[in-house]
Parts: C-alpha cells; structure tokens; sequence
C-alpha cells in the first residue's frame, strides 16, 4: 500500500514538471540562410541552446507549396 502511494506522488510529480512547457526561439543558422545553426529556448529561469538544422532548399519548398495552392 505505500508503495502505491509513492508511485502517485511521483508520477502527480512528473505531471506537474511536464506541464511547464519549454518555449523555443526559431532555428538561426550559424552562416548564411541555412545549415547547421542553434535554437534558445527558456522555461522559467532556466535556458538551454540546442543544434537543429535549417534545409538548405528550403525556399523551394516554399515556391512549390505557393504553385499548388493556385491551382485548387
């Protein structure tokens, strides 16, 4: 019986953790328009800085999403 009480402690725990949510910045390339670059994000007090990567033809992705909606 106590060992049910502990595991809902700790799993209301986690709930409360997992619902303060991380807001994250956009992804800038560390050159240029695309690549490799970093991402900040923050959640109270507390930042982080992760790696993500822009494609770097990304823009035709853009021009091809833009032709087909026309043609509806």
């Amino acid at each position: 019986v106590q060992h049910r009480g502990f595991l809902l402690s700790l799993l209301a725990l986690l709930a409360l953790t997992s619902a303060v949510e991380w807001a994250w910045g956009p992804c800038t390339p560390s050159s240029k328009d695309c690549g490799v670059g970093f991402r900040e994000g923050s959640c109270g007090a507390q930042t982080q800085r992760i790696r993500c990567r822009i494609p770097c033809n990304w823009k035709e992705f853009g021009a091809i999403a833009k032709k087909g909606k026309g043609k509806d």
